[in-house]
C-alpha cells in the first residue's frame, strides 16, 4: 500500500499544475474577438496522408475548408494533399486541391510522416512558396475546420506574435461510432490541451521546449518549416521533435497559441486507440537522447507518471476488489435473511449496512488516523477529483460541437463518470507497454541506434 501510494503521489504535481492552467488558460483557450480584417495572407490547408482513396473522410476535410473560407470571405488560400497513394490524383481529380504524391524513390533521413512532410517542404521550395508570405496549416486525415479555426489563423498572422503556432482539438466527429470506451478516452485530450497553451507560450517555472506539440492544427509560417525540415532520424514524434528544434533555433518567443479550433474525431476502437498512444510513447523514447539535460529530465517524468499511473491503477483495482468484496457479501448476506424471513427489521438492516461501508471506507481511516495520515489522503483525494473531473470538462468540449441531443450527453457524462477507473486503465496501458517493449527492443536489437518501428495507420 505505502508503495501504491507513492506511485499515486508523483501525479499530485501534475494535478496542481493541471488546475493552475485550465484556471489560467481559460479565456485564451479558443479565440474570441475574431473581426474579419482584409490584410490577407497566403494559407496553404496541408493534409498529410496514406491515401485519401482508402481514407473516405480527407473529403470532409477539404470541404470544411471551402465553406469555412466561403463563409468569412477569405479566398487567399489553398488546400495541399500530400499522399503516398498515386490514386489520389483522379479521387481527388474534382476537388479543390492540389495532390503532391510522395515519389517512391525519394529518400529522406525521415520516416513515415515525417519523410512525406519533408518531400513537402521540398515541393514548395521548388514553386518558391517557402517564404515569409506564405503559413501552412498542418492537418491529419479527419481534421475539420471551421470559420472560427480561419478567423483566429488570420488574427494570429496579423498580430505577428510569433512564427509557429497551435490551437485546441476536439474530438466530437463519429463520436457515437465508435467504441464507448475509446471515445470516452478522448475526453482527457481537451483538457490537458490548457496545459499546451502553457507548454506553447513558454509560461512554465523551468524555460524549455514544449513536452509536446500536435502534428494536426499547427500553424507555420513557410520559411520556417523550410529552415528545420523534418529530417529527425528515426522518429515517430516527429512533431514533437519539430517543436523542439524551432524553439532551439529561434527561442521561446517563436511558439504562441492561435486559439482556433480543429475538429476531429476518437480512435473509432480499441486496438486503434492502443496503437495511437504506443505510438506517441515510442517517439518521445526515440526523441530523448536528442534533449537538453533539463528538457529530458521533464520528459522523464512525464513518462514515469504514465507508467506508474497503470501500475498504480491496477494494483489498486485488484486491493479495492479485495477491500470490499467481503463488504459487498456481508451487504448481500444481509439482504438475504431479510428476504428469507430471518431479519424483520428493515432499520437495523439499512443501519448495519451503512455501518459496514462507512468501517470499511477509505475517507474512515484518514479520519482515525495521524496528521501524516489526514494529509496524504486530502492529496490523494484531490488529485481523484481532479483527474474525474478533468474527463467531464475534456467531455463537456467534445461534445460542445456534436449533434448529440442533451438527454444523451447527459448519459455520456454520467457514463464517464461511473467507468472512469476502466477507462483510465485503457489510457495508461499503452504507455506501460511500449516504455517495456522499447527498453527490451534496444537491449536485443543487433543493430545499432534507435528501433524503428512501423506506423500503424489507424481506422479512420
Amino acid at each position: 500500500m505505502g508503495i501504491i501510494t507513492c506511485c499515486w503521489l508523483l501525479g499530485i504535481p501534475i494535478a496542481i499544475l493541471s488546475v493552475m492552467r485550465f484556471v489560467k488558460n481559460r479565456n485564451i483557450f479558443i479565440g474570441d474577438d475574431l473581426r474579419r480584417i482584409r490584410n490577407d495572407p497566403t494559407i496553404i490547408f496541408q493534409i498529410t496522408t496514406r491515401s485519401a482513396t482508402k481514407t473516405p473522410v480527407v473529403k470532409r476535410g477539404i470541404d470544411s475548408i471551402t465553406r469555412s473560407c466561403a463563409k468569412i470571405n477569405y479566398d487567399k488560400y489553398k488546400i495541399s494533399i500530400v499522399t503516398d497513394d498515386l490514386h489520389d490524383v483522379d479521387a481527388l481529380h474534382n476537388e479543390n486541391c492540389d495532390v503532391i504524391v510522395v515519389n517512391r524513390k525519394f529518400t529522406s533521413n525521415a520516416i513515415k510522416k515525417g519523410r512525406a512532410l519533408q518531400y513537402a517542404v521540398n515541393s514548395r521550395r521548388e514553386e518558391n512558396k517557402n517564404t515569409s508570405s506564405y503559413w501552412i496549416f498542418h492537418m491529419d486525415d479527419e481534421s475539420y475546420v471551421t470559420h472560427q479555426t480561419v478567423l483566429s489563423l488570420l488574427k494570429f498572422i496579423r498580430d505577428g506574435n510569433a512564427i509557429v503556432s497551435e490551437g485546441p482539438i476536439f474530438y466530437p466527429l463519429k463520436f457515437e461510432s465508435a467504441n464507448i470506451f475509446t471515445a470516452l478516452a478522448e475526453s482527457i485530450r481537451p483538457f490537458t490541451c490548457y496545459d499546451c497553451v502553457s507548454q506553447m507560450t513558454n509560461d512554465v517555472v523551468i524555460k524549455s521546449p514544449p513536452l509536446h506539440m500536435h502534428g494536426s492544427n499547427l500553424l507555420i509560417r513557410s520559411d520556417i518549416e523550410d529552415s528545420i525540415g523534418w529530417n529527425f532520424g528515426p522518429t515517430l514524434a516527429e512533431d514533437q521533435m519539430f517543436g523542439y528544434k524551432v524553439y532551439e533555433k529561434y527561442g521561446p518567443k517563436s511558439l504562441g497559441w492561435h486559439g482556433g479550433i480543429l475538429l476531429e474525431q476518437p480512435p473509432l476502437n480499441m486496438k486503434d486507440h492502443f496503437m495511437q498512444r504506443r505510438r506517441w510513447v515510442v517517439g518521445s523514447l526515440q526523441n530523448i537522447d536528442k534533449f537538453s539535460p533539463a528538457h529530458k529530465i521533464k520528459m522523464i517524468y512525464k513518462l514515469i507518471t504514465y507508467f506508474l499511473g497503470f501500475t498504480a491503477g491496477f494494483v489498486s483495482t485488484i486491493l479495492s476488489f479485495q477491500f470490499y468484496l467481503p463488504v459487498l457479501l456481508s451487504i448481500i448476506l444481509s439482504i438475504n435473511q431479510y428476504s428469507n424471513g430471518t431479519s424483520h427489521n428493515v432499520a437495523s438492516l439499512i443501519d448495519s449496512s451503512i455501518n459496514t461501508v462507512y468501517s470499511h471506507f477509505i475517507s474512515h481511516s484518514w479520519v482515525g488516523g495521524g496528521p501524516l495520515e489526514i494529509g496524504v489522503g486530502l492529496l490523494l483525494l484531490f488529485s481523484s477529483v481532479v483527474w474525474l473531473l478533468s474527463y467531464q470538462v475534456g467531455l463537456l468540449l467534445n461534445l460542445r460541437y456534436s449533434t448529440i441531443s442533451p438527454q444523451r450527453k447527459f448519459v455520456l457524462h454520467l457514463q464517464a463518470l461511473i467507468l472512469c477507473p476502466i477507462i483510465g486503465l485503457i489510457e495508461t496501458f499503452p504507455a506501460f507497454w511500449a516504455i517495456l517493449e522499447y527498453n527490451l527492443k534496444r537491449k536485443t536489437n543487433k543493430r545499432p541506434g534507435i528501433p524503428v518501428y512501423d506506423f500503424y495507420v489507424i481506422n479512420k
